[in-house]
């Protein structure tokens, strides 16, 4: 009888740890096969093997739900890790080492579900409760917000020194100011910015822009033949910077600009645009078939399509060549800017990607 309960018992844990190991492949099998799916670009599978994984109980369950909630906005589907996160966060038995993690994830989905008081107060949260992590995400919620000074205070207060992030924060206030007719103050910020980080485009487009609106013409001139030398990549973001200039002061500084850099596409489609803002439509059209013919990357493609597309109706006589210039543009077939961070596609450049917020987010 001694030795039948012994071997009952053996037998008990045998099952036991047989069950286990296999609950422990099957996990591993199902997570295998997101892994699968995501790499060959398969959502709704990977969404289906990863769900089987996380209800599976394990250490590795937690990444599993990471990784589910991330696919799940990856997709778009924003309001479904809303509640994956906040399902986990009320889940008995999370480690407290990964709760701050989770709740930096629910910040995120708030954020990108436009739920910006909720982003902000989350990310509040967890900064005044010693996770520097929270940090950059606070930050990035305020700008979304326009509170520029408060990102500023987060920026040089808890976030390791960034020149180009600071340069772009001064350059965005200063640009508030300059819309709230505050001038001085407008150039003051904007300075600050190029002192800050010299060799980025985005403070010496800004000091542009509020040169030029305080009546400072050639001071206007100067900033923005500095921004277009030093952020080439950059230059099609200038335009509101050119456009703030009279056409002798645009069209010379473009000028000055092409004659370092002939043929640059991104100049020529900033030239076309000033010829045709100038009234010279058919030499603007021309300019801007020669940018596309330049274009090297195809950033230059996509951003003529946006600009073909929401440009007024054409003037009697420009109807062909315009359509002649959208049907190339059209047949060039290039594929949007992706953020660097998150992935999100772009048809033009911006100095933060809408989606993650990164700065400077694309190639360049």
């Amino acid at each position: 009888m001694h030795w039948l309960v012994i071997a009952v018992g053996l037998a008990v844990v045998a099952a036991v740890l047989g069950y286990r190991l296999h609950r422990r492949r099957e996990q591993a099998r199902a997570y295998l096969k997101g892994v699968r799916s995501m790499i060959s670009d398969d959502p709704d599978a990977a969404i289906e093997a990863l769900s089987d994984a996380a209800r599976l109980s394990s250490p590795e369950a937690i990444e599993t739900y990471l990784a589910l909630g991330d696919l799940f906005k990856r997709e778009g589907d924003v309001h479904r890790a809303i509640r994956l996160h906040r399902n986990m966060l009320h889940r008995p038995g999370l480690p407290a080492g990964r709760r701050a993690e989770v709740e930096r994830e629910l910040a995120d989905d708030h954020r990108r579900a436009g739920m910006l008081d909720e982003a902000a107060a989350d990310y509040r949260r967890l900064l005044d409760a010693g996770d520097a992590a929270a940090a950059s995400g606070l930050r990035d919620v305020l700008v979304d917000q326009g509170r520029f000074v408060d990102a500023l205070e987060i920026q040089r207060e808890n976030l390791p020194p960034e020149p180009r992030v600071l340069a772009h924060l001064l350059a965005a206030l200063s640009r508030e100011r300059r819309g709230q007719a505050d001038g001085a103050t407008a150039v003051a910020l904007a300075e600050e910015a190029v002192q800050v980080d010299p060799d980025g485009p985005d403070g010496a487009m800004a000091l542009s822009e509020a040169l030029s609106a305080s009546g400072d013409l050639p001071g206007g001139a100067t900033a923005l033949a500095r921004a277009l030398a030093v952020g080439p990549r950059e230059a099609l973001l200038a335009w509101p910077a050119l456009a703030a200039l009279p056409d002798a002061f645009a069209l010379a500084t473009l000028d000055g600009a092409l004659a370092g850099r002939s043929g640059d596409a991104r100049l020529l489609v900033l030239r076309g645009r000033r010829l045709a803002a100038a009234g010279r439509r058919a030499e603007g059209l021309a300019a801007l078939r020669e940018a596309l013919a330049a274009d090297p990357d195809g950033e230059v493609t996509l951003a003529l399509r946006e600009l073909l597309r929401e440009a007024a109706p054409p003037v009697p006589g420009e109807l062909v060549s315009r359509h002649e210039l959208m049907v190339a543009s059209l047949g060039r077939g290039e594929s949007l800017l992706r953020c660097r961070r998150c992935g999100g596609g772009a048809a033009v450049r911006a100095w933060r990607c809408p989606r993650c917020g990164t700065f400077d987010a694309y190639e360049g």
